[in-house]
């Protein structure tokens, strides 16, 4: 009897040491803002609860035959802002990176060396708001209106965004 009990107290303990949480989607907004699946609520009382927020976002992107390809990306929020009914999550930098879509692969590859390369701010709103570290380096031969009209479009876009926290 006592290996039994033995046996089912290392099983129970094994159980809970080892299994993992799972993250849900509670909230998930289109492009222009518009509530897709969840309430808003829901996120707001999450964050403020303390829980680990992830934050999802799809690209729509054109490869040189024209295709549209989505590219989703993901990643832990450590800073949220709640103003009213929108949450803002503030994306740690990453490394920068490009998906070659003409590659049957979709091969990822680094643009370049530097860890503090490409930051953002994604709100529940689909405004997603970047910042490059080495824009400059893009803009060779470029007149400055081309610049300005270039980093305006990269700065500012607007994603279809998916909101999750630990069940």
């Amino acid at each position: 009897m006592k290996i039994y009990f033995l046996y089912l107290f290392i099983s129970l303990l094994s159980t809970s040491v080892f299994s993992q949480n799972k993250y849900s989607i509670i909230y998930e907004a289109d492009a222009n803002g518009e509530v897709i699946s969840g309430n808003i609520n829901d996120l707001k009382t999450a964050i403020q609860n303390g829980n680990p927020i992830r934050v999802g976002w799809t690209l729509k992107l054109q490869n040189d035959k024209g295709d549209v390809k989505e590219l989703e990306h993901w990643t832990d929020s450590k800073f949220l802002t709640i103003i009213d009914n929108n949450v803002y999550a503030q994306i740690h930098s990453i490394y920068q990176q490009i998906t070659d879509f003409n590659n049957p692969d979709g091969a990822s590859k680094f643009l370049d060396n530097q860890p503090n390369g490409w930051v953002a701010i994604i709100s529940t709103s689909g405004i997603m708001r970047q910042k490059y570290a080495d824009i400059l380096k893009w803009t060779e031969g470029m007149s400055k209106e081309e610049i300005n009209a270039m980093v305006s479009e990269m700065e500012t876009s607007k994603v279809k965004t998916k909101w999750a926290t630990i069940e």
